[in-house]
């Protein structure tokens, strides 16, 4: 499917050429180019990108007249004026611009056929011709807006955290079921992507009319918390490796329990209410609670068997996402 930017980016083009003819601009080549640069996922992006662009046409443009005024027909010349206008860019830590002042003093200081200030100043006016464009395209033509995508994506990373961490522990009841490190890494990119979205999101000028304390609640903190979800799944994933069956009918019924309550607490990242919620993760811990109890003091190892130590660091493992849990509802800092 053709994206937007990709859509805005031909406009953009367009507009520049016809603009750059109708003024009779010499070379409609590089305000053309200046827009494909400048056209990036983002308004903010297209300004960062537009300016860049900008600082490195002015510093090409000023060293390459400069060099062309001693009239020196000769490629050393050339070159020691490409390391001084590279030097320039880098001593004003604009390493963005690098690339554009070197192409701006080359094609001044070995293509000039005029006079060295026109075609100097004739380059500066056509990539700001450019720039202007792609920003203004960018801003008014079908402007991105990465709220919708970063909702989907943190909805789809909340339901794939629950489904995995359900599979995960079923696996660590039942060797019949099975649940591999793949599914875990594909939750990684789904959370990626999620962090990618907000990325966007954070670079927007619309986003933060909404407030940065806002967003961070919304975006930012669920995030880490749901990449602490998915830490937790995996090491559970992992454990399953260490299992040993049968367990004991009693450390069953129990960690069905955990499970259950665990679930459903975890559950209502998706559909949060206060008043459940708090129950929910009470009653929560205190089973927690109650099973790492029960397996310290089973001497006998009537219990917990052989996993005894497993059990104990699963126990932790699901407390910590039960904390993550409780920070994606806010109950907890």
């Amino acid at each position: 499917m053709i994206g937007w930017r990709i859509i805005k980016t031909g406009i953009a083009v367009a507009l520049c050429i016809w603009i750059a003819q109708l003024l009779k601009f010499e070379y409609p080549f590089y305000s053309a180019i200046a827009a494909v640069i400048a056209m990036q996922a983002t308004i903010e992006g297209s300004l960062r990108a537009g300016i860049q662009r900008m600082k490195g046409t002015i510093v090409g443009a000023v060293t390459g007249y400069v060099f062309a005024l001693a009239m020196v027909n000769s490629p050393w010349w050339t070159g020691l004026g490409l390391i001084v206008t590279m030097t320039i860019v880098k001593f004003m830590k604009w390493p963005e611009a690098m690339n554009i002042a070197s192409i701006v003093f080359i094609a001044i200081s070995v293509q000039l056929t005029g006079k060295p200030l026109d075609y100097a100043v004739n380059r500066i006016i056509d990539t700001a011709l450019g720039i202007i464009v792609a920003y203004l395209v960018n801003r008014w033509v079908f402007p991105p807006r990465y709220h919708k995508e970063t909702e989907k994506s943190f909805q789809d990373a909340r339901h794939h955290v629950i489904r995995l961490y359900q599979v995960a522990f079923r696996a660590l009841l039942d060797n019949q079921v099975e649940v591999g490190v793949e599914e875990v890494d594909k939750l990684q990119q789904n959370l990626e992507e999620a962090q990618s979205f907000v990325a966007l999101v954070q670079k927007d000028p619309a986003s933060k009319k909404s407030g940065e304390v806002r967003f961070y609640e919304r975006y930012v903190n669920p995030l880490t918390r749901l990449d602490q979800m998915r830490i937790t799944v995996e090491q559970m994933i992992h454990l399953r490796q260490e299992w040993q069956f049968p367990i004991s009918a009693k450390l069953h019924t129990d960690l069905v329990q955990v499970l259950n309550r665990s679930y459903s607490f975890l559950s209502l990242i998706t559909n949060p209410t206060e008043y459940s919620a708090i129950g929910a993760y009470e009653e929560t811990i205190e089973m927690l609670e109650k099973v790492r109890i029960r397996v310290i003091k089973d001497h006998q190892g009537t219990y917990g068997g052989p996993n005894k130590q497993y059990i104990l660091e699963l126990l932790d493992w699901i407390a910590k996402l039960i904390e993550a849990t409780s920070g994606c509802l806010r109950l907890s800092p």
